[in-house]
């Protein structure tokens, strides 16, 4: 139930009820074919519906047509872009590997001691041994108390 209710009214006049009308029925007349002609050609014929419904037809297929195209278009812009883009990724990759290269820390060193910069510390020559020889007990600066695990 809502919340404002709106007074009823009360007529005392009786209401009219309405009465479903009478359709009068004419006779037809006889026409003749001439009429008949000149009404059919004044009118929609079935040739005009089929050319009309063919023109909304080719209408439809050129609009589909023309988008299709045009995503064609679209999608071959997109592949060059994309095919751009991967070309220069590479050379960007190559040339930051030429840069990184010549600031690698072998590089500098030796371009250091090409150029004199830097003083070797020492120079050692490792002899030759056969691959048979049994090698020696090494020899430390400090002496070791670790006993050697090789026996002679």
């Amino acid at each position: 139930m809502s919340v404002i209710s709106f007074p009823r009214r009360i007529d005392s006049a009786p209401t009219r009820h309405r009465t479903p009308r009478q359709t009068v029925t004419t006779p037809r007349r006889q026409t003749s074919t001439r009429s008949i002609r000149f009404e059919s050609a004044t009118t929609t014929t079935p040739y005009r519906v089929w050319a009309k419904s063919i023109g909304v037809l080719v209408f439809a297929l050129v609009i589909v047509a023309v988008g299709a195209l045009e995503n064609a278009q679209r999608q071959v812009k997109l592949h060059n872009d994309q095919t751009e883009i991967l070309n220069l990724e590479s050379s960007y990759a190559v040339q930051l590997g030429a840069v990184s290269n010549l600031s690698a820390p072998n590089v500098i060193a030796s371009n250091a001691a090409n150029l004199h910069l830097v003083e070797p510390t020492s120079v050692h020559q490792i002899a030759a041994v056969s691959v048979t020889a049994p090698l020696p007990t090494p020899t430390f600066a400090t002496p070791v108390t670790v006993m050697p695990r090789t026996s002679r």
